[in-house]
């Protein structure tokens, strides 16, 4: 029972997490060859190795990752199954006083 608690909670936080970066404009829309998990897990890895914590809700058909840092960046990305391999669209937001920082997209693009 704690297990699939614990799997509910955490798709739901990565649900919740990303709310309102849909309003903003997609920074990366694209198409991957790897499936949903494959892509999700490589990305995942990318942003862990920038010293953020990725929330992720990986199913068979689709996926969102969340990563939010101490510097005002969100980013979120959102798969899904699509011919041989997926759709990819990633959201962000960043601090407007703060220099852009583009190491969340180039990871994003580096995994396609």
């Amino acid at each position: 029972m704690k297990r699939y608690f614990g799997l509910f909670s955490c798709a739901l936080l990565a649900a919740c997490a990303g709310r309102g970066l849909h309003d903003t404009t997609p920074k990366l829309s694209s198409h991957t060859g790897k499936n949903v998990a494959a892509y999700a897990e490589c990305v995942r890895g990318r942003w862990d190795g920038l010293g953020v914590k990725t929330e992720a809700s990986i199913k068979d058909q689709e996926a969102r990752l969340f990563a939010r840092d101490d510097n005002g960046a969100r980013e979120l990305i959102e798969l899904s199954a699509d011919g041989s391999g997926a759709q990819v669209v990633m959201y962000e937001t960043q601090d407007t006083d703060k220099k852009y920082d583009a190491r969340y997209r180039d990871a994003a693009i580096a995994c396609l």
